[in-house]
């Protein structure tokens, strides 16, 4: 694929989420019309869209995908396991600010972004399992993980400025909802920054279950279900869930482009720049390299291209109501940040994984 060719799949994608961002900034859309788009993404028209293409897949074609899996897995749960370590014994950060920062070095827009440029390199059916997997590890294991770790009480003998911070920040509004990394792994209210009640702290059974009653996650699994199982697809479902797929790529590009007018402008520090180019450089080309040496190209490629797309506001959500307001700001800014980046690292990647 020439560098052309990839312009034409990556350049219409930032340009709907500009027009986005521009409606955002003009006040086109208020916070309840924000939440309608990304409700009509997250909820029904790309759990149909993974649901119907799942389905179409054959059987050896699903079996065949086990490596990509295991790669999903390094780059999404080993390698935030690492940082989360690297941050919290070599760094010596609070363990809230080290959980919430190697989250956003981790988690990236692979649902709202990766439908469109996924979908144009290998096609629809090829970028449904990828985006499936991705979700089903995000949303099932590492956010509930994230949850657990945000509602543990901070050691008493760390850093008292810290603590000052997050116990001046107490009972925090989210700042945004959910962007690109499926849907919020629990809805828990508000809670002080300082530490959750015993009551409040989020249980791995709560925040699991949840996650799997959303439709982003239960909808691949049936998909994956009936293509396994050899269910025909009816002439019926298929032209209706063909319908409502339809409106997945840009109803989830414009809420993007929405989403990011409302974080404002960002502050370019050094924790802002290590985490967007740990997001769409260091990442990708890890999970690359790894795929090379362990799996296919191909493999490699849909793998590193899974995790090069820019961080998702998922962390700044966790961070409005477990962090402090440095956190917010620098991981807000990062979100920015990394977007603005990605226009080119993105192309750059794709060139390089052919």
């Amino acid at each position: 694929m020439s560098f052309a060719e990839i312009f034409t799949v990556v350049v219409p994608v930032f340009l709907i989420i500009a027009v986005g961002y521009g409606t955002g900034r003009r006040a086109l859309f208020d916070a309840g019309g924000a939440q309608a788009l990304r409700e009509l993404t997250m909820q029904l028209a790309l759990p149909a869209a993974l649901l119907l293409s799942i389905w179409q897949t054959p059987r050896h074609v699903l079996v065949e995908q086990l490596p990509l899996v295991g790669l999903l897995a390094f780059g999404l749960l080993g390698v935030y396991a690492v940082l989360l370590g690297v941050l919290r014994l070599a760094a010596r950060r609070p363990l809230r600010r080290a959980a919430l920062f190697a989250l956003a070095c981790v988690q990236p827009q692979y649902a709202f972004m990766g439908t469109s440029i996924l979908g144009g390199l290998f096609g629809s059916a090829e970028a449904a399992v990828p985006i499936a997997v991705a979700g089903i590890l995000v949303n099932v294991v590492l956010d509930p993980v994230v949850l657990i770790l945000l509602g543990m009480p901070e050691h008493p003998a760390r850093g008292t400025a810290a603590t000052t911070a997050d116990s001046t920040s107490a009972l925090r509004q989210p700042a945004l909802v959910t962007v690109g990394g499926g849907a919020p792994a629990e809805a828990a209210p508000p809670v002080a920054a300082g530490g959750a009640s015993p009551e409040d702290r989020p249980s791995v059974l709560r925040t699991v279950g949840h996650a799997l009653r959303e439709p982003f996650c239960w909808g691949p699994v049936l998909g994956l279900i009936l293509s396994v199982s050899g269910v025909g697809l009816p002439e019926v479902a298929d032209a209706s869930l063909t319908l409502l797929a339809g409106a997945s790529s840009a109803a989830a590009l414009l809420y993007v482009g929405v989403s990011v007018s409302r974080i404002g402008r960002p502050k370019l520090t050094p924790a802002v720049w290590a985490i967007s180019l740990t997001s769409v450089v260091v990442l990708p080309l890890l999970v690359y390299g790894v795929g090379l040496a362990v799996a296919s190209a191909a493999d490699a490629a849909q793998a590193a291209l899974i995790v090069a797309f820019p961080v998702s506001p998922v962390p700044l959500m966790f961070a409005a109501r477990h962090g402090s307001k440095a956190d917010i700001q620098a991981i807000g800014s990062a979100v920015v940040l990394s977007l603005l980046l990605s226009f080119v690292t993105l192309p750059l990647l794709i060139e390089l994984v052919g």
